[in-house]
């Protein structure tokens, strides 16, 4: 069942496929969602939609401006907003990386559908 008032979320992903996939999860999960192709896109959308975006899922290696400046970036625009990077890479550094940055989360690609949800709808608890 979808989770009405679940929020606007912005998927900043460069690889259209996988970005129209995680849109389309989270739209059947009731998140109002917009999406972006690079990081200059995702950024203008965050300034765009600020009052409606609770979450943001980047991927780490975007066109333009990359996915920890965008992260850094949005954090300073808006301090509540919730943030998860994502990336094929993954071990350690990677994930410590992305919190420093500000994030509240990673997870790494590939990534089962359920469990990123699950993970999603934990943070914006």
């Amino acid at each position: 069942m979808p989770d009405q008032g679940a929020g606007g979320v912005l998927i900043v992903e460069d690889e259209e496929e996988l970005r129209h996939l995680f849109a389309i999860l989270l739209e059947m999960e009731g998140f109002k969602v917009l999406q972006a192709n690079d990081g200059n896109q995702g950024l203008d959308l965050l300034q765009k939609h600020a009052g409606e975006v609770r979450l943001l899922i980047t991927d780490l290696n975007l066109p333009r401006i990359g996915g920890i400046e965008l992260i850094s970036r949005a954090r300073a625009l808006n301090p509540s907003i919730k943030i998860v990077g994502t990336s094929g890479m993954s071990g350690k550094a990677v994930h410590e990386m992305v919190i420093k940055a500000g994030a509240d989360d990673f997870i790494a690609k590939p990534f089962q559908p359920s469990e990123a949800i699950a993970k999603l709808k934990a943070i914006l608890r």
